[in-house]
């Protein structure tokens, strides 16, 4: 492998759970999958209409980390187990990739994409994994995402941090490029 680059943030948002936010077709159980959404549209823009990703799809990488996860998804799931019942609408481990799927339907990415349950600062150790997918070439473009749910809805969140090499020497602590946006 190759030198780890230092990365230029390109765009970055981040949105707060809540009302607001809007419902995601397919995902009905908790706020997870809507607030990932939200947050690549609050960074990119709509998939709708002209975005940061339109005509790049095949050079974007995706890498979503959380320390928690779905975790009203599961909740659910395992009272669900409790009752004797299972629905594989609570399948709790598929969402993140899941919702992932639709991002790249919907922005028509087709680059490398991971999930990775972080125990750290999780913007930072997503930002990390960003680096290493451009090192080896994998991308050209990363989105970065991080999702942290909550037992307070009030405190769950997600970010979203489009980044890319920059020219100059890495550290890894430094991300050059625009202050984040937050949307709530």
């Amino acid at each position: 492998m190759s030198t780890l680059p230092a990365l230029e943030r390109v765009a970055a948002a981040e949105v707060q759970a809540g009302p607001e936010i809007p419902r995601l077709a397919g995902f009905m159980a908790s706020d997870f999958a809507p607030l990932v959404y939200a947050a690549v549209r609050a960074c990119v823009g709509d998939a709708r209409s002209e975005h940061l990703l339109q005509g790049v799809g095949d050079r974007v990488g995706i890498v979503l980390g959380s320390r928690r996860f779905d975790t009203v998804t599961l909740e659910l799931s395992v009272e669900q187990v409790n009752r004797g019942r299972i629905s594989p609408i609570l399948f709790y481990q598929a969402v993140p990739t899941a919702v992932l799927g639709q991002i790249a339907r919907d922005y028509r990415l087709t680059g490398p994409v991971s999930c990775v349950a972080v125990t750290g600062d999780a913007r930072a150790e997503v930002l990390e994994l960003a680096r290493v997918l451009l090192a080896d070439e994998g991308a050209e473009w990363v989105l970065g995402l991080t999702v942290e749910m909550d037992p307070d809805p009030a405190k769950a969140f997600a970010a979203a941090d489009l980044v890319r090499s920059a020219s100059g020497p890495a550290e890894p602590s430094k991300i050059s490029g625009p202050s984040d946006r937050r949307v709530s």
